[in-house]
């Protein structure tokens, strides 16, 4: 039947190879165009062109084939010359989602991760993300499928962290790998959970944005932040804690048209974005004695004095500060890595050698780049900060690039996730991250149905407040 399918399909024009020991071939070219064309004008294209012109909504290219069922790895040959660019993917419905890197004008390999094929006739289209990027062939392997993790070192980049925090880092890499612990940033989401699921997230997800000395000049003030998280912990769950740090001085504070004509909300409730502040990180670091200096090292010890709150009550925290800065829609990622690293790594040296914070948890929000790490020396655990068009998504390509450089060196979590990951078909595909903390508003359909949200809190993968 299979064979019979393959011969039709070759008969349509289709390049495809279809035993399940070998990859599949399939040109781009070879597809239903929507919005598209077949060019052959870049040198070093396979088949008879690749595929351009990206650029609305609805483009794309579906390619149907034949193939036996199993997950498999999916790699695009591709070319783009103007940058990294989105791209999603759409296997049988389901869509997931990557980044290609800049080529210039040749073509390269991109991993984008594992797919689960069916039985029979599939479809994948690509769908166009970002744009801007030429297709020429992708190609389906067998996946192998990771059953086993190594462990990172029981040690925290601390030497004096505090016995509560070594005791919740200890039973982190306890449930690696076998369990992942579930999480929620605000009380109403967390609530909403606990009356659809019967179950309370392990994880409770507090920001000190609130206590930005900036904000705080517009808003004297501040919730009671760190006094409810406190009584999360009290309860029983983990506490992480972001801060959406408001730029410590040089507020736009007003409305503007940025340079493609577009209305921006520079008030000074989001001066914790880029277009919403002049704050040069670069150049506050470049003088230790400056005014810009100062105050950097003023709003750390603002947040210092917050944090001194859940150590005195005995409360560890997975502390996630400038997250997103390789995005750069953040000031504290607006100037490149080399003032982020410096900042992050005086951040470390102030909490944890000026005050004595000996109650946190490290965790780096990365990306794809190097050169935005701030050092093992200096990172407990690498979080990804993912919002997948699709929440089904498994996020393989994340986690398998990511497992390739900290397999037993980092534990890996996702500290922030627009819905709620579906941690059982995650590790159908040999997912297994430590923790997720999903972001407030995405828990409620459309993004996951009540349904999903029971299934994925009730599977025994997943660990919730016991």
């Amino acid at each position: 039947m299979v064979m019979s399918l393959v011969l039709a399909w070759l008969a349509c024009g289709l390049a495809v190879h279809s035993n399940p020991q070998k990859p599949i071939r399939l040109e781009a070219e070879s597809g239903t165009l929507h919005g598209v064309t077949l060019d052959n004008h870049r040198s070093g294209f396979s088949g008879t062109g690749y595929v351009t012109g990206f650029k609305n909504a609805g483009d794309g290219v579906v390619l149907r084939f034949p193939a036996t069922a199993g997950i498999y790895d999916v790699l695009i040959r591709y070319s783009s010359p103007s940058g990294p660019k989105g791209y999603g993917i759409k296997v049988n419905g389901k869509e997931i989602s990557g980044m290609f890197a800049q080529t210039g004008n040749e073509f390269a390999m991109a991993r984008t991760g594992k797919i689960e094929i069916k039985n029979g006739v599939n479809q994948i289209e690509i769908v166009k993300g970002w744009g801007y990027y030429d297709v020429d062939y992708l190609e389906l392997r067998p996946g192998a499928i990771k059953t086993k993790m190594r462990i990172p070192p029981d040690k925290l980049i601390d030497s004096q962290a505090d016995l509560p925090t070594r005791r919740l880092f200890k039973k982190l890499l306890t449930t690696y790998g076998s369990k992942t612990l579930s999480g929620q940033y605000d009380l109403g989401d967390t609530t909403y959970i606990s009356q659809v699921t019967g179950k309370l997230p392990a994880i409770f997800g507090a920001d000190l944005i609130d206590y930005s000395p900036s904000r705080v000049a517009f808003n004297p003030a501040p919730k009671d932040a760190t006094e409810k998280a406190i009584q999360r912990a009290r309860l029983g769950q983990i506490i992480t804690v972001s801060w959406h740090w408001n730029a410590p001085t040089d507020l736009i504070n007003r409305k503007l048209i940025d340079k493609q004509g577009k209305e921006v909300d520079a008030s000074w409730y989001k001066g914790f974005y880029t277009n919403a502040t002049t704050f040069d990180l670069a150049k506050a670091l470049e003088d230790t004695h400056s005014e810009r200096y100062r105050l950097l090292i003023r709003d750390i010890d603002t947040i210092a004095l917050q944090l001194k709150k859940y150590s005195k009550a005995g409360v560890p925290i997975l502390w996630r500060p400038l997250h997103e800065a390789e995005g750069g829609w953040f000031w504290w990622g607006a100037k490149g890595p080399k003032p982020f690293v410096a900042l992050w790594r005086l951040m470390f040296d102030r909490l944890t050698n000026f005050h004595k914070l000996h109650n946190l948890i490290w965790v780096f929000t990365t990306g794809e780049n190097p050169a935005w790490y701030p050092g093992d020396a200096y990172v407990d655990i690498l979080g990804v900060d993912a919002y997948p068009t699709d929440a089904s998504d498994p996020l393989s390509s994340t986690w398998e690039g990511l497992l390739s450089k900290f397999d037993g060196k980092k534990l890996l979590a996702i500290s922030e996730f627009g819905g709620v990951p579906d941690v059982p078909k995650m590790r159908k595909f040999g997912i297994r991250w430590s923790y997720f903390v999903s972001w407030p508003g995405k828990i409620k359909a459309p993004a996951t149905s009540p349904v999903d949200l029971t299934r994925i809190y009730t599977n025994s993968a997943v660990v919730n407040k016991e």
